[in-house]
């Protein structure tokens, strides 16, 4: 049993010593003035690893004078990270959603000497909800030797398999803060196009999957429509409006609430609405991402993005060439689990080009050096601004013709001569 000692924010870093592995909660669920905190005191804790998926602000802790006091180790890179990852101080590691849960546990090749949390405050019999961030955070703290909370009344209390008890932490600083924010992207025609070919591949009854970003936004919104939906992994604001036009089934295929979801990304729009909410259970993601789970779903359609397919069908949603730039998230469990669900789909959605229209992400070849992030005896459909194919069991030849079908049409001759040539 831990103790739960109230401290003021520097004492609680203060429990911080030099050389250790700090996990921190990702996305809207990054404590901000615990991390601040945590950046004043670099002087003190160096060297310092600090650990976490995709966060939302500047990466404070990798600012150039904090190099050589502050690592950040991370399954999600960003492009901002690009400069401090050239300065030695971001070290990328490759794994899949599902796999992080035992990466950073004892016996894994990080395993945190502290977990942080970012919590509401104990309701009264004890229990705090980790709120927006249960995926891998939640999981990581019943087995870390130090576990440190920033409790905030501004976190909504959600439910599900969301709690510690007081007696499961070690000491805890209040601050009221706003959390941070991932508002809505602003969606193109090419992406709202996209969303509505997406829309027509998604059956009423299905449980839904989405990553982040602008096509997904487009996707939720072309759903409009549809009925007896449920909603899986990711919960952005959009969501609260599928809600609102009754596209939301009153039961989950899951069988734990229509909605089962390990992050909450968006606004104070989709917090409030996550707040004591029974529709909304949270999962830790040894359990969301486990395509064993997913494949026993009904209708399971994943939804995902892309920055470049080739015509063999490889996908790349995580690196320019070498250089990583976002992560392997949860896309291959969830490709995988839905080729294996009773009516399973998966869906890979990217607009035909990129750089301002001057290069088509479909590709002959993936560019050099960039990593497949699913594989292409996986990948099921592929949609672009220009038409859905869907690429399960065709020969190298029929594969290459469909991809090129979807391609921009300034790029098509292009493409036909790479493939005739190989």
């Amino acid at each position: 049993m831990r103790s739960f000692d109230r401290a003021s924010l520097a004492d609680l870093v203060g429990r911080l010593r030099p050389g250790m592995k700090v996990l921190l909660p990702p996305g809207c669920g990054e404590p901000v003035s615990l991390v601040a905190e945590i950046c004043r005191q670099a002087d003190r804790l160096a060297p310092l690893t600090l650990m976490g998926g995709l966060h939302l602000g500047e990466y404070p802790f990798c600012r150039a004078d904090l190099a050589g006091k502050i690592t950040f180790v991370t399954w999600h890179m960003s492009p901002r990270l690009r400069e401090a990852r050239a300065r030695g101080q971001v070290d990328y590691v490759p794994v899949r959603y599902f796999d992080v849960v035992t990466v950073i546990a004892a016996g894994g090749a990080w395993p945190p000497d502290c977990v942080v949390v970012h919590v509401s405050p104990p309701d009264a019999r004890g229990y705090l909800s980790l709120g927006v961030s249960v995926s891998v955070t939640r999981p990581a703290a019943l087995r870390a030797p130090l576990v440190l909370a920033q409790v905030n009344p501004r976190m909504p209390r959600t439910l599900g398999n969301a709690f510690l008890h007081a007696s499961q932490i070690d000491a805890w600083a209040e601050v009221s803060e706003e959390l941070r924010e991932y508002p809505p992207p602003q969606v193109s025609e090419v992406e709202r196009a996209i969303g509505r070919r997406v829309a027509e591949l998604v059956p009423d009854g299905a449980t839904v999957q989405v990553g982040i970003g602008v096509i997904p936004q487009a996707v939720l919104a072309a759903l409009d429509g549809k009925r007896d939906l449920s909603l899986y992994s990711l919960l952005v604001d959009a969501a609260v409006t599928l809600s609102e036009r009754g596209a939301l089934a009153a039961g989950s295929a899951a069988g734990r609430g229509r909605m089962d979801i390990g992050e909450i990304m968006g606004t104070r729009r989709v917090f409030d609405f996550a707040h004591d909410n029974p529709a909304i259970t949270m999962v830790s993601s040894d359990t969301l991402h486990d395509p064993g789970v997913v494949a026993r779903l009904d209708r399971f359609v994943s939804i995902n993005s892309a920055l470049e397919v080739d015509v063999t069908g490889q996908v790349t949603a995580e690196s320019l060439g070498g250089s990583p730039v976002a992560g392997i998230g949860g896309q291959f469990d969830f490709v995988l689990g839905a080729s294996l669900a009773p009516g399973g789909v998966s869906i890979i959605a990217l607009p035909s080009t990129g750089r301002g229209g001057s290069v088509s992400r479909i590709v002959s070849r993936l560019s050099a050096g960039a990593a497949v992030t699913t594989p292409r005896y996986l990948v099921d459909w592929v949609v672009t601004e220009h038409g859905a194919v869907r690429l399960r069991g065709l020969g190298e030849r029929a594969r290459a013709a469909a991809l090129i079908a979807v391609a921009h049409p300034r790029f098509v001759e292009e493409l036909e001569q790479s493939c005739a040539s190989v």
